[in-house]
């Protein structure tokens, strides 16, 4: 895989149009405003397949969140990539978002936050960031609470190493609605529009959608399924997303 390439991949990868919903729990594209409390945890398993003009690919992205406070998480989140490209095959570990996410108000039904932090270069070679550079990004978050339904929506901002090929300036938007059933059963609908970092691709944004499906087992374990497509024939033309969720006390 050409360094270009892999950039292009990563900053997608950050921005929800290839791969995991970075900057969501799994497997949505939107991030809310939940915190875990004080010092409680969540760990997420994300798996996601992806395919594009006969090449496949497959991420696992897991996040580890920790309560800090009531209102403030301090979260971690690696990323293992294999890319099945027509040039070969690609594997390895991707780059890791180091963010903190901060509920600053909340008045029912409605909540704000902010999600910030870096995206360092822990990939091994054409799978990531240059070593020496780093992605720092933000993203406002706002969520309302109208049970049985939930609307989250998101405003982000990165800023990538830029070059002729590629954009510096990263910007993000994505709106969901959730519906509850049975305190149980959690069904999604969530839409991103997103730059596309590679200016050669024609499209100065691009546009996908998610329908996916979120299961609470028990109490502290959920599992979900999604299916994300694109809207204007930039991204992936179908991925599938298969998570595993765990939150509680340590």
């Amino acid at each position: 895989m050409s360094r270009r390439r892999s950039r292009a991949a990563l900053f997608a990868v950050i921005f929800g149009l290839v791969g995991s919903a970075a900057f969501a729990g799994h497997p949505m594209l939107s991030e809310d405003t939940g915190t875990q409390g004080r010092d409680n945890v969540e760990l997420e398993l994300g798996y996601d397949w992806s395919r594009q003009a006969g090449d496949h690919s497959f991420l696992f992205q897991p996040q580890l969140s920790w309560g800090a406070s009531t209102t403030l998480d301090l979260i971690v989140q690696p990323s293992w990539i294999i890319d099945h490209a027509k040039g070969g095959t690609a594997r390895g570990s991707g780059d890791t978002n180091l963010d903190a996410k901060w509920r600053f108000y909340g008045s029912a039904p409605w909540s704000l936050g902010i999600r910030a932090g870096v995206s360092a270069p822990t990939a091994r070679d054409d799978l990531g960031l240059q070593h020496d550079r780093f992605l720092p990004h933000a993203m406002l978050v706002a969520t309302g609470d109208f049970t049985p339904f939930t609307l989250d929506a998101n405003l982000g901002y990165g800023r990538a190493p830029a070059d002729a090929s590629q954009r510096g300036d990263l910007y993000h938007f994505s709106a969901a609605v959730t519906v509850e059933s049975g305190q149980r059963l959690f069904f999604i609908l969530d839409t991103s529009v997103d730059s596309n970092p590679d200016r050669d691709a024609g499209k100065t944004f691009a546009a996908v959608t998610l329908l996916g499906i979120i299961y609470t087992v028990r109490p502290g374990l959920d599992v979900d399924v999604g299916f994300r497509g694109r809207l204007n024939g930039t991204g992936p033309a179908q991925q599938w997303l298969v998570g595993i969720t765990f939150r509680g006390a340590p």
